[in-house]
């Protein structure tokens, strides 16, 4: 009992210690190159589509022409007139005179995305979406598909087409059939209504509000901290 008490607290230390860290870093981050939007507003980089539809992950190629270092964020929204709109799945640095892959989630389920279309940075997604993002790891086919989904949900509504757009290339990318992605929808569905606290008709609010606590995005964090290091 006395040992389960001491990994217990070590543990508690080690969660303080962990997120004192990573707040020091985010604010050092904050610092630490030009901020996508910005960056683009002064003509130094393209943005250009990877992957093609039904991809999950999705990947774009960030290209810096700039003299300074661009700052990629999650929640950094990417849109196109040609292609589905995206949100930055992970963070990165992209240096000078370089040009750095970075994955990305689709928003929009009903538009396909194209490889070569050309992305402009608008502005962040919901805090909502970030915390789902945080919560899900992009080196995890299976993991990563869920979180595309429940932000299709978030963006479009729990009752979104899965008869049009990605979803259909999806199933096509996956190999699997509709009644797999409906049963992926519907887990969707409950692990947004269970981590938001809400029901499931109500999902939508949650991304319209734009808010989630501290205690919410730290779990966020923590989730994903552990699915990118293996811990």
């Amino acid at each position: 009992m006395g040992s389960n008490l001491n990994v217990r607290l070590v543990f508690l230390i080690f969660i303080v210690v962990l997120f004192a860290a990573g707040t020091g870093f985010m604010s050092y981050s904050q610092s630490n190159g030009v901020p996508l939007q910005e960056a683009y507003a002064n003509g130094n980089i393209i943005i250009t589509q990877n992957t093609s539809a039904g991809t999950v992950p999705h990947q774009v190629t960030i290209s810096n022409n700039g003299r300074d270092p661009i700052k990629v964020q999650i929640g950094d929204v990417l849109i196109s007139n040609s292609s589905q709109d995206l949100v930055i799945a992970e963070n990165k640095t992209v240096s000078k005179n370089s040009t750095e892959t970075v994955n990305a989630y689709g928003l929009d389920p009903s538009t396909l995305s194209v490889v070569g279309a050309k992305l402009k940075p608008n502005g962040t997604s919901s805090n909502a979406i970030q915390q789902v993002i945080y919560g899900s790891n992009i080196k995890d086919t299976n993991n990563a598909t869920n979180a595309q989904v429940q932000i299709w949900i978030l963006t479009a509504g729990v009752n979104f087409n899965i008869y049009s757009g990605e979803p259909v290339s999806l199933v096509s990318a996956q190999n699997i059939n509709y009644t797999k992605l409906r049963q992926i929808v519907t887990d969707a569905k409950a692990a947004l209504a269970a981590e938001f606290n809400v029901k499931v008709d109500n999902i939508k609010s949650i991304n319209q509000s734009q808010t989630s606590n501290s205690g919410d995005l730290i779990n966020g964090i923590m989730n994903w901290f552990k699915s990118t290091t293996g811990i």
